[in-house]
């Protein structure tokens, strides 16, 4: 059985981890016009390349980002900012994770996230093709973080009252993965164990062998393939999960260099193709990893 353990509200430990903090966020700010650059100079045109040549020789294969965030967390651009970049990489879809962190990361901010999105979308006057999104949030549980994705019905803020009854408890406490992904189903929903066995000093990524012994059965998707973390796995073909492929990007950098795929001939949106475990995880493009490798290690210092 199962025990939960439930830290108190004075516990700093998880409340406030270090590379969320007031350093780490500084640290963010002096970075992000250097990353800014590096896209704008360097990785945009070699993404889209790569996505277009991807798409050539597969025409079927809808290409998308499955997580990163915005400032209504701890990321370094808007939504907006995020959607424009990702249709002009010509991705698909994306779906912005931001963060759910008690006390400090609310469900009213992914609640307006939500909104935005779906504003902006609904306005679009770019020249490129909107991308499609997914309400989601990252949650941080006790294990380690957890990506949520809803039907898309739930970007309606009609919709956000049911959300918040399930969900609103998490703003003040940390809970299990054991009791959070259950309440995802009703929602036409899926869940992703995003950066597994990725260790900080507080809950980050749950352990391969915790979520073997404990999520099979109950969570749908795990991510092989991290550009922002650096990894390429094959976690999901020993679990029997979905293959999920993402950036986890918090400067609007490295969306577009690891994606996740379907068929969209078999499948008419990413929950089914996850459910149905028929996704692929493909690192689009790997050049940065030197230098994130350095910069993963200054912004977590001490973390």
């Amino acid at each position: 059985m199962n025990r939960i353990i439930r830290p108190s509200k004075e516990e700093p430990f998880y409340a406030y981890p270090n590379d969320m903090g007031f350093w780490a966020d500084k640290k963010r700010d002096l970075a992000k016009p250097f990353t800014d650059a590096t896209g704008r100079c360097f990785l945009d045109a070699r993404i889209y390349k790569k996505i277009t040549c991807l798409k050539r020789d597969n025409p079927a294969l809808v290409i998308g980002e499955t997580h990163c965030h915005s400032t209504f967390s701890d990321g370094k651009h808007s939504v907006e900012d995020i959607l424009r970049r990702a249709s002009r990489l010509r991705l698909d879809y994306v779906v912005i994770t931001d963060h759910l962190l008690p006390r400090k990361y609310l469900i009213e901010s992914i609640f307006k996230s939500w909104e935005k999105q779906a504003q902006y979308i609904d306005e679009w006057d770019q020249l490129n093709d909107p991308v499609k999104i997914y309400p989601a949030l990252e949650m941080s549980a006790l294990e380690g973080h957890l990506i949520l994705i809803f039907d898309p019905e739930y970007l309606s803020p009609k919709n956000f009252s049911d959300i918040s009854l399930q969900f609103s408890e998490f703003d003040d406490q940390f809970f299990s993965m054991l009791e959070i992904i259950p309440r995802i189903g009703s929602f036409g929903g899926i869940s992703i164990v995003p950066h597994p066995n990725k260790k900080r000093a507080y809950p980050f990524g749950a352990s391969i062998e915790w979520v073997k012994e404990n999520l099979i059965g109950l969570t749908d998707g795990i991510e092989d393939v991290s550009s922002g973390h650096g990894y390429q796995e094959n976690y999901s073909e020993k679990l029997g999960l979905a293959a999920i492929g993402s950036s986890d990007d918090h400067f609007n950098l490295l969306t577009g260099t690891a994606v996740t795929a379907y068929d969209g001939n078999i499948h008419n949106n990413l929950i089914n193709a996850v459910k149905a475990k028929e996704t692929k995880a493909i690192m689009v493009d790997n050049s940065l990893q030197p230098l994130l490798k350095l910069a993963r290690y200054a912004i977590t210092l001490y973390a």
